[in-house]
């Protein structure tokens, strides 16, 4: 094989790898307006100059004049040629590199890609010259729901005709085979298997655009009442609505605070581009995926919710809320009138009023709470009572202790639920469930792990995801749990709830029917089990990771003692009872000790890197 990957599959690699997400792997970078900054780890620096802008995927450092894009990181920071680097990078995004794949192979690829786009553009191009060439319904229709012809041209609007093979022999017409328009999904073979039909007839046409401006497919929506309403091309391995939103190709230049706008459907999406909205996106018809999120994550800060003022809209913004939450980014709620939409709302009311709406949306636990005021709002002892477990219920979502004693307070305030009965309903169970009043089940039983604090942020993160899949293995793999014993122990473990779970496999590894009851010996932090349960060790190689476990925290124990030695450094430097003597002898002697505390670190690192290659 020549070494070298295919355009395509550079730019793939490229698109679904968030260059800060990876950079904040090695750094610990801070928000700098609407890019990030850090100390450079290509050369020794006091004052950041490192800088990583998360819109544009490119990294620079003003002081020693690196830059580049994420592979050109990777390659610099590991120490890979690019190929290497691309494939380190191909399976981080869960991307497949085909190694027997020959040059003929990824050149034919190639011309397949560019074959497919082609046809898609070439079919946009008669839909939308069926729109606006000649009076039809669809253009009256479309001019009916408030859409100007700027607006029907930026987003490259078209119309089906109400025929069985006009875009068929248009394309044909054009150049093109049938069966590579057939594999496009633009055409259909019948029944009796001697033709081919278009797929979309007597429908609006949306064309769909990958991030780079590409057509990969269509959404046809009827003119009457047939169904289905909406109907998108098929899937191919250059369309998967799973991981397309729609608008985002215009998005991602307009978010300049960094903010998304998510809505359901086309026309939202096209009509609040029109008012000036232009950092809006939705999905293609499906619920947000693990995928769509990872792009929001990409392109925004915060993601702004507007669903349907329905039941159907509420419950896809609890099921989105859910899936955001996962990815750490900031999330917002709109709440419109009911059996409103976000186009509706805005024709009728304005920029203005939306504008308002969008900075009075509220955070998405404020959004639960008002849900459940509406559920239980008829003012009946048995509405009450159901109410305050549902507050409790939200609270004890809350991962910040500062967060959630400021939302109890808020809720103490305005319902009248007292704090001490919010925190009983939360925490009341766990007197109960420790056996025979053994304390070492106890949340208090260790503190989280001092060592860990002084690691960045992004590594900290890893090292808990790594807990939670070592306590995974254990529990869904039991003929495995003495080995792991033998190489770690309770204090090691960052998280005290992570510390709870081992000491409970300890105690009872030997009893497979008692480690089954495990949520319910431990109630308490049954949520932080299922989080652990749910965990994937598909792909995990335990020996690899309990060797990986053990290092890191070698080096987590090594950089806690280097931090304090730098505090009693500076302590010595402010004391005033000292001469200039003993503050030196003081000096060197922790001098000393930092300079062995390094040795060490740089062994652990040279390990890594040999491990890594």
């Amino acid at each position: 094989m020549e070494n070298y990957f295919p355009d395509e599959l550079i730019q793939e690699v490229k698109d679904k790898t968030d260059i800060v997400s990876v950079i904040s792997q090695y750094v610990d970078l801070k928000a700098s307006g609407t890019s990030y900054k850090a100390l450079c780890p290509f050369h020794n620096e006091k004052t950041p100059s490192f800088m990583v802008n998360g819109e544009k995927q490119v990294f620079k450092c003003f002081g020693c004049g690196e830059g580049g894009d994420v592979i050109g990181f990777i390659m610099k920071r590991e120490n890979l040629d690019f190929v290497e680097a691309v494939k380190l990078l191909a399976q981080r995004a869960n991307i497949y590199i085909n190694q027997a794949t020959t040059s003929n192979e990824i050149k034919e690829n190639r011309k397949k890609q560019n074959s497919y786009y082609d046809i898609n553009r070439r079919a946009g191009r008669c839909f939308y010259d069926n729109l606006v060439q000649r009076k039809n319904e669809a253009l009256d229709y479309l001019i009916k729901r408030g859409l100007t012809i700027k607006t029907i041209r930026s987003f490259g609007l078209g119309y089906a005709l109400n025929g069985w093979n006009h875009l068929m022999n248009y394309l044909i017409k054009e150049g093109f085979k049938k069966e590579d328009i057939e594999k496009s999904g633009l055409i259909v073979e019948n029944k009796q298997k001697d033709g081919h039909y278009d797929r979309f007839r007597n429908r609006i046409m949306f064309p769909i655009f990958d991030i780079r401006g590409n057509v990969i497919g269509f959404g046809g929506r009827v003119l009457d009442d047939s169904l289905p309403k909406y109907l998108n091309s098929p899937e191919t391995s250059y369309f998967n609505k799973r991981e397309v939103l729609y608008g985002l190709h215009i998005a991602r230049k307009h978010a300049e605070n960094k903010q998304g706008i998510l809505v359901e459907g086309y026309m939202d999406v096209i009509i609040l581009h029109q008012y000036g909205f232009k950092n809006t996106i939705a999905t293609l018809g499906t619920s947000l995926t693990k995928d769509h999120a990872m792009l929001l994550k990409r392109y925004f800060n915060e993601v702004v919710i507007c669903f349907d003022g329905d039941k159907a809209g509420t419950k896809a913004t609890l099921r989105s809320i859910e899936i955001l939450q996962n990815v750490d980014i900031d999330i917002k709620v709109i709440i419109l009138p009911e059996n409103i939409d976000p186009d509706d709302f805005i024709n009728k009311n304005g920029k203005t009023a939306f504008e308002e709406k969008i900075q009075h949306a509220l955070s998405f636990i404020d959004y639960k709470i008002y849900l459940s005021e509406q559920k239980y709002g008829s003012g009946s002892l048995e509405d009450q009572v159901k109410f305050g477990k549902a507050i409790a219920a939200i609270i004890k979502e809350i991962k910040s202790p500062i967060e959630q004693e400021a939302y109890i307070k808020k809720i103490e305030e305005k319902f009248h639920i007292s704090k001490d009965a919010i925190l009983r309903e939360i925490y009341g169970r766990k007197t109960n469930v420790n056996k025979g009043n053994n304390t070492k089940y106890s949340s208090n039983y260790k503190r989280n792990n001092k060592y860990i604090e002084a690691v960045p942020l992004p590594e900290q993160k890893g090292q808990i995801i790594a807990e939670k899949q070592l306590l995974n293995y254990m529990l869904t793999n039991y003929e495995v749990i003495p080995n792991i014993l033998q190489r770690i122990q309770v204090d090691d473990f960052v998280l005290e709830h992570h510390r709870t779970v081992l000491q409970y496999i300890i105690e009872n590894h030997h009893n497979i029917v008692q480690l089954q009851q495990i949520k319910e010996d431990l109630s308490y932090i049954a949520e932080e089990i299922n989080d652990i349960l749910h965990m994937s060790t598909q792909q995990m190689d335990i020996n690899k990771s309990l060797e990986k476990y053990k290092v890191n925290m070698k080096k987590y124990k090594l950089l806690y003692q280097r931090k304090e030695l730098k505090e009693e450094q500076s302590a010595i430097m402010k004391k005033e009872n000292l001469n200039k003597e003993e503050v030196e002898r003081q000096l060197l002697k922790l001098g000393v000790k930092m300079m062995k505390i390094n040795i060490e670190l740089q062994k652990l690192q040279l390990e890594e890197r040999r491990e890594q290659n």
